[in-house]
């Protein structure tokens, strides 16, 4: 088998003037297989693994058709080998995979299973409860996830060498959204069991894994806040790696009046209720903020108060993506639309409060 190796720009020059040469000699006798085989070894030096594939592929045909059989075979164990490198490479690539040892490696691609979609075929269903991995290993899926009121919404393309799965694996809970094949497409299935030794071989990897499950997640999530939506995916990505979550339960206070405010949060789950005080020490409901608004941005500017003017509590499960203030002030500064949407929220954020505790002030002292 001809291995691939690095050349200088002069020697890729020849290979590319040898590689005319066998493709017009191909021309000019098309019965002589050995030109189409020659052709396939310097596609394959050069790197061009899918272009050699297809020559392999004709050649193997021709081979076959002049009764050829035993060199028939010669180049079909060529083509495996070549597809069992190009899998190889997939799977070192991987960007939680590259941690693992290569005997563990070897293991999962003796063990592996292929999967071959066609256009429009599901590979995972938004609801299901089943916890393999799987590896794109060529082709593109499209990811539909749901919005609150469960209609579809096309959420991102992935692309060969991305892992798929990972987060209903990590959390045993079922699939957050629909996966479909947009066109032909091959997935490799790593089993429940396989990865669980990989993560007690190496918890690194399960580390690595989960924070890139979770950077994709928290990007997921941005996009239910109208604003955040519109941004620029790199800089939603930006974003998503500086967040984490915290979870609240029921009537649980998340800030109280004159806490510092040093984050600003998202609510991606859940809803709040901001309370302000009487001067009778009783409370009251100011206002509610549901999933997808901002808390905190008024941290974000200079000029605006940097405590907490009222409790918050959450009035049910709740979950907050907490991002550190400062991220979104040096952001801010190169970014102007993110600007602008943390200002609008800010200034929400200030005139609700503000306003309510005016008139239930006026209502008082009348």
């Amino acid at each position: 088998m001809i291995k691939q190796k690095s050349f200088t720009q002069e020697e890729q020059q020849a290979l590319q003037h040898r590689l005319a040469m066998y493709q017009q000699l191909a021309t000019v006798y098309p019965l002589e297989y050995k030109y189409l085989q020659k052709q396939a070894e310097v596609l394959i030096l050069l790197g061009k693994d899918n272009a050699a594939e297809v020559l392999l592929l004709q050649l193997q045909h021709m081979l076959r058709t002049q009764g050829l059989t035993q060199k028939a075979n010669e180049v079909q164990h060529i083509r495996q080998h070549l597809n069992q490198e190009k899998l190889s490479h997939q799977l070192y690539s991987t960007p939680f995979l590259h941690l693992a040892s290569s005997s563990f490696l070897d293991k999962i691609f003796r063990s592996h299973r292929r999967l071959e979609l066609e256009e429009g075929d599901y590979l995972v269903r938004y609801g299901e409860h089943e916890t393999q991995m799987y590896i794109l290993v060529k082709g593109e899926l499209a990811v539909w996830s749901r919005d609150a009121n469960q209609q579809k919404y096309f959420e991102h393309m992935m692309h060969a060498g991305e892992v798929i799965g990972e987060l209903a694996f990590l959390d045993n809970t079922p699939r957050t959204a629909d996966v479909i094949a947009c066109s032909k497409a091959t997935v490799l299935t790593i089993p429940s069991k396989a990865a669980l030794r990989l993560f007690m071989e190496n918890p690194k990897i399960e580390q690595a894994l989960r924070q890139s499950a979770t950077t994709r997640k928290i990007q997921m999530d941005l996009k239910k806040n109208a604003a955040f939506a519109k941004l620029p995916l790199d800089l939603q990505l930006l974003l998503a790696k500086q967040g984490h979550y915290i979870h609240f339960k029921p009537l649980e206070r998340i800030y109280q009046q004159q806490q510092n405010i040093e984050t600003i949060d998202l609510i991606c789950h859940g809803s709040l209720r901001l309370l302000g005080e009487m001067p009778d020490g009783s409370s009251i409901i100011i206002n509610s903020l549901k999933q997808g608004d901002l808390i905190g941005c008024s941290a974000a500017f200079p000029h605006m108060e940097h405590t907490y003017m009222t409790d918050i509590v959450s009035m049910e499960n709740t979950t907050l993506i907490r991002f550190p203030a400062h991220c979104f002030l040096q952001m801010m500064a190169a970014h102007p639309l993110l600007h602008q949407a943390v200002l609008q929220h800010a200034e929400l954020e200030q005139s609700s409060v503000l306003q309510t505790l005016a008139h239930t002030n006026i209502t008082k002292s009348t």
